[in-house]
């Protein structure tokens, strides 16, 4: 007997190999990632293997920018998206053949305003009349617009310089500016540069940034099985970073090529991982829209309707405590 139930355990091994092995050799899934750490499920999915588990060779692609993740995947390299509200804003990509089908995490205080103290600026008011750099039709650009606006400074009474990110530091270290807006490294590295020269101005209430799940309606209507698992994987990885926080930082810091202490610090404190389908997400992805025409940063003139470009579906037969969306 107990013979017997050693065999039939080798044999309930091999076969899940084989069928690991068999899957691994099939066309992967291809999941973009950009920069950040907001897509942090997705990497520990692949990497604990769960997607195997659900019968999905998962491969996520990682990319420097969210821009250009998300151009891959609307030209058809990359499958599935993760992507942030600004990057499906300024696209003219057909919302009829795409859905966004859950919100992998969201963020209140990612974004951030680094200014010189040295320059005057101790309070937010003190920005009036500074230079102040940030990067152009970004998450960071609209927060700035809207932080002013809050703190009563017209925006004819700063000067906002746009440059890439990776100008930024240097940029506030050499004093060509006063201030810089953005978040990770940029912010980091700003720090570093200033030493102790430096004071930050958060607002929690301005802007939610999540990054949701693009996929195409196509994949959504041919393989409804394959959503609901890859959903399902996501869901375990989601409560793996709850349980063991420490190991999920060190694997997304790593796949990110962040120090541990700054994935640390925005894992543990700016990041929830919560793949779910909120209200906040349609009211997002309207304010956005507006601002985006408001400051020609498309070209049409007219708001699009994102309504239907929320799939809540899949997402409600996997989860549905994880959907709160207004039909």
């Amino acid at each position: 007997m107990k013979h017997s139930f050693i065999f039939l355990l080798f044999v309930l091994f091999f076969t899940a190999s084989e069928c690991a092995t068999a899957l691994s050799k099939e066309i992967p899934l291809l999941f973009s990632a950009g920069s950040g750490a907001m897509d942090g499920t997705v990497i520990i999915a692949e990497t604990k293997g769960y997607f195997l588990e659900k019968g999905i060779n998962g491969k996520v692609i990682k990319f420097s920018k969210g821009k250009i993740a998300f151009d891959k995947y609307l030209s058809g390299e990359i499958d599935i998206a993760t992507a942030n509200i600004i990057s499906i804003v300024l696209t003219d990509l057909d919302l009829s053949k795409h859905r966004i089908i859950g919100t992998l995490a969201y963020t209140d205080n990612q974004t951030k305003i680094i200014a010189r103290k040295s320059r005057g600026i101790k309070t937010p008011s003190d920005l009036r009349g500074k230079k102040i750099a940030t990067v152009r039709a970004t998450t960071a650009h609209f927060f700035i617009d809207k932080f002013l606006t809050l703190n009563n400074i017209p925006c004819n009474e700063t000067q906002i310089i746009f440059m890439s990110k990776k100008q930024l530091p240097q940029a506030i270290a050499s004093g060509k500016v006063d201030a810089v807006c953005q978040h990770g490294m940029p912010i980091e590295n700003a720090k570093k540069a200033l030493k102790n020269d430096w004071v930050i101005f958060q607002d929690g209430s301005i802007h939610r940034k999540p990054v949701s799940l693009v996929v195409s309606k196509m994949w959504l209507d041919e393989k409804p099985k394959q959503v609901k698992d890859m959903l399902k994987a996501i869901l375990k990885a989601e409560q793996f970073i709850q349980t063991n926080t420490d190991e999920s930082i060190r694997i997304i810091a790593k796949v990110k090529g962040y120090p541990f202490d700054v994935m640390n610090e925005a894992i543990r404190g700016e990041i929830k991982y919560n793949l779910s389908m909120k209200q906040y997400l349609y009211m997002l992805l309207e304010n956005m829209e507006q601002w985006a025409i408001d400051n020609n940063l498309v070209k049409r003139k007219k708001p699009r309707n994102y309504i239907d470009f929320l799939d809540f579906g899949p997402l409600e037969a996997v989860a549905p405590e994880k959907v709160t969306i207004i039909r």
